[in-house]
Order: structure tokens, then sequence, then C-alpha cells
């Protein structure tokens, strides 16, 4: 017997978004990627003019009347019969503005008379990121080139100096002069520190990738953490999806990402407050992998603490950009060099109700996730 699909099963595996619409400019159907893009769900959707869904209000107010340039996508399709396609803008929808790709194809009854059109949705929201965090990740290449040349020239004369001060240090009795000798070896170590980042920063990691259970880095990182004096009274909300997949990764740097994130929230609540920690899979976000499509997960590291100012946010991820005193600017600039070399994106985001948060995205391994480690 011949496969029969069934249509509706066959537009909801789709992943990119699609719209129905009939030869009068009304939306007939829509599948679930196209309702999470929209953000309004199928019954809201259905019987509303395509330029109603796209903004509604708030799209034609920004748009100073004019109909959204997907209604106009849809609408130029429609009377004119032939396929028309844009090659990215803004989808100003319900759940914010999203940048996509879209085309829109007619529909064509039996004796060729145009009777509706179909609009494809491309979420290229992932891509962007992705492109954005290669591109910083050039630029800390670049300037690891120059870090590695520096710190090969600071570390040997820092060798001597702290040598020195040892020396000094055992044979004075002054204890003014101990304690000044104290200082000089306490600030070289601290310096030779500082140069072991720039070494680290400079070269890339070297990994050894391996289907990862997620939830295992975090659940050793917050067992850690919950032992160290800053946590304080700190309350943990934990929100992790079990139905998981492994995240192909190192799971040593993973776990340094993850470490660094959850200790600069903690350094923020300052021992009181919440710290989240929340994972899911990334249902709109895939690249294409091979002659299928790669899937990513998302951890979410927030906290309830002060937050990161509007004006420092964009260089939250820079080399030696720090908010906090005594900072060496280089821990996230790390996780930034981690995360992108396996593939994956890291970015602040803003937290409605004042906080800081964190979002890493990682690609799913293709291995069984049984045989995460």
């Amino acid at each position: 017997m011949p496969f029969q699909p069934d249509w509706t099963d066959v537009l909801a595996s789709i992943e990119d978004g699609v719209v129905v619409i009939d030869s009068a400019g009304v939306v007939a159907d829509l599948n679930p990627a196209a309702e999470q893009l929209v953000g309004v769900s199928a019954p809201q959707a259905v019987g509303k003019r395509v330029d109603d869904l796209f903004g509604g209000e708030r799209g034609r107010r920004a748009q100073r009347g004019a109909l959204h340039w997907a209604g106009e996508l849809v609408r130029d399709t429609l009377a004119q019969g032939v396929a028309r396609r844009r090659g990215e803008g803004l989808l100003r929808s319900g759940r914010g503005d999203v940048e996509v790709n879209a085309a829109c194809a007619p529909l064509h009854d039996g004796d060729g008379t145009v009777a509706g059109a179909v609009l494809v949705l491309r979420d290229l929201t992932l891509q962007r990121a992705l492109e954005a965090t290669g591109r910083r990740a050039e630029r800390l290449a670049a300037l690891g080139t120059v870090a590695l040349g520096l710190a090969h020239e600071i570390k040997n004369p820092l060798g001597g100096i702290k040598g020195a001060a040892q020396l000094l240090r055992g044979a004075v009795d002054d204890p003014e002069l101990v304690h000044c000798t104290d200082i000089i070896i306490r600030e070289v170590e601290r310096l030779d520190g500082l140069v072991e980042h720039l070494r680290e920063l400079s070269v890339p990691p070297r990994l050894d990738l391996q289907p990862v259970n997620i939830h295992r880095v975090l659940n050793d990182v917050l067992a850690l953490q919950r032992q160290a004096p800053a946590w304080g009274e700190t309350a943990l909300r934990v929100e992790f999806d079990p139905s998981l997949p492994a995240v192909r990764g190192d799971r040593a740097q993973l776990t340094q990402v993850f470490l660094n994130l959850v200790k600069n929230a903690l350094e923020a609540l300052s021992g009181r407050g919440e710290l989240r920690v929340s994972t899911r899979i990334e249902t709109r976000y895939h690249i294409r992998r091979g002659r299928g499509r790669g899937q990513f997960l998302s951890v979410v590291v927030e906290d309830t603490g002060p937050g990161v100012p509007p004006e420092d946010a964009a260089q939250l991820f820079s080399p030696f950009f720090s908010t906090k005193a005594g900072g060496s600017g280089l821990g996230l600039a790390l996780c930034h060099r981690i995360v992108a070399e396996h593939g994956g994106t890291i970015a602040h985001e803003p937290r409605p109700g004042g906080g800081a948060r964190f979002r890493v995205t990682l690609p799913v391994s293709e291995g069984d996730v049984g045989n995460a480690r």
C-alpha cells in the first residue's frame, strides 16, 4: 500500500515557518514554527488578514501606516501569480523584531487561477549570532597573537622579581619590611596568573569533543559553588529539561564556562537574592549539518543582582573589560573563546525586573545520548 502522508503532520514537521493565505489575503493556516515566529497561536491567527498578523497596530505605527513588508510580499504574489522572495527583513511580530529570510509562492487551483499563497519564513537569529561570535573570535585570535609574545616577555622578569623578593624576605626582621615583601610576592603571583590567562586567550583550547550531559556539568558546578563562602543565603532555582540530548563538547572546558558564569552571578548577589539556572532545546534554531539540520540547546544563568549597565553590555566579552573592582576582565573573554570553539554562542540578555542573564547555546551531539558523560 503506497504511503499516504497526512499533510497536517507534514506542515507541522517543517522547521521553517509556513503561513497559508487565501486569495483575499486572509490567513488560512500556519505551522508550529510560524506560531513561534509570530508569537500567535494558529487559532488566533486563522481568519486574520496577513498584514494584521505581523505586528498589528504596532507594526502599522512603526511603518507610518504602510503595510508590513511580509504583507506586501503576499499581496504582490497574489496579484502577480508568481513567486516572490525577500532576502532578509525584520519580522515585526507579537514577540518582538526577528530577522528572517522570506519567500512567497502562489497556490493555483485546477484551472490555473491563483487561489492563495504560501509564505515561508526562516529565522536567522542563530545564524547572525554565530556570525557575530565568529567575528569576535577572530578579533580575540589576533589579540591573542600579541598577548602570547607579551606574556613571554613579562613572565621571565616576574620570576626574577619574585625570587628576589623571597630572598629579601628571609633576610629582614622588621615586620613592616616583611609585610612589604609579602605584598611584592602576592602581586607578582597575581600578575603571573594574569599572564597565564593571556596565554589561554592566545592559544585556542584543544578540545576533547565527546557527547556530554550538560546537566551533569551544571550540577557539578552548582554543588561546588554551594560550598563557597560567596553563596551565603542565595536561593537557587533550577529548571532543567530532563529530555535534553547530550551536547558535543569538552566537559572540562564547558565546566570552566559555567563555573565562571555562576561565580559572577554569586558575586553580583553578595549572598542574597536568587540564582536561576535553566535549560531547554532551541526549537527555533537550526544549522545545516551535512544533509540534515543540527539542533541547539540553551543554558541560561541569571541572577536578581544589580545587573549590567546598558553602556557596559556591549563590552562584556572584550578582554580586560571588567565591571568588578580588581577584576582581570578576561573571564568572559575566555568563556566566549571556549563557546565559539564549540560552535555555539554566548550572550548577555536584558532581564525583565532587573539582574543579569547570560544565555549559552551549544550544538546537540549526533551521538547516542545514553553515552553522554
